[in-house]
């Protein structure tokens, strides 16, 4: 029988929400990036988040099932996730074109980059072996906040230990749901965060379109 709590966590940390954790994250906490906006446009740009990172893939998945190109909502076949992962990086990947003309700073157009990426990598890996999407979702939030925190001095140290924390019950529910091993579960908490980690490192290097 499967746990109620592991069930709890997996839902509440499930990759579709941590684009929204992460967005909320940046608007809405004391730090230098929450100062461009008023409260108007940071809750248009969590709509958006929203719906590009959430509404739009799960509206996705119920078309192709609706389709029978996949058999259930859940992805359990881990050969159905290719396409649907595809397409959910193709949502971010819009929406991280759209909101250029919000001139806002870069960092949130490297943050679904990033995202993205880390969804694209999942897709790839999952084409010979199931990786755990739950935890390159939230190993990718961890990227994400640990690069910003060293480039920019920005203290996000609550935050990044809270993630870590949350990480920690992810990898727990995951095995206890027995959706992956061990192995799974680790390797897709580290190249989640190392693959955002370094993107946002590499962006900010090479400065391109002035990223931070």
């Amino acid at each position: 029988m499967k746990s109620p709590l592991a069930t709890v966590i997996s839902y509440i940390f499930h990759p579709l929400f941590v684009a929204a954790y992460g967005f909320s994250i940046l608007l809405f906490t004391k730090n230098y990036f929450s100062y461009f906006f008023p409260l108007n446009v940071k809750l248009l740009l969590l709509a958006m988040t929203i719906s590009f990172t959430c509404f739009l893939p799960v509206f996705n998945l119920y078309v192709l099932k609706r389709l029978k190109l996949i058999t259930s909502l859940y992805l359990d076949n881990g050969k159905e996730r290719t396409f649907p992962y595809v397409i959910t990086s193709m949502f971010y990947l819009g929406m991280a074109y759209l909101i250029r003309d919000f001139h806002i700073p870069g960092i949130y157009i490297s943050f679904l980059v990033g995202a993205a990426a880390t969804i694209l990598l999942t897709a790839i890996i999952n084409l010979k072996w199931k990786i755990s999407a739950h935890m390159m979702g939230i190993g990718g939030l961890a990227g994400s906040i640990l690069a910003v925190s060293l480039i920019l001095g920005q203290n996000f140290l609550m935050w990044f230990c809270f993630i870590i924390l949350a990480a920690g019950l992810t990898g727990f529910a995951r095995l206890e749901l027995n959706a992956h091993t061990p192995k799974q579960v680790y390797v897709g908490f580290s190249l989640g965060m190392l693959t955002t980690f370094f993107l946002l490192i590499g962006a900010y290097i090479i400065n391109l379109h002035t990223i931070f």
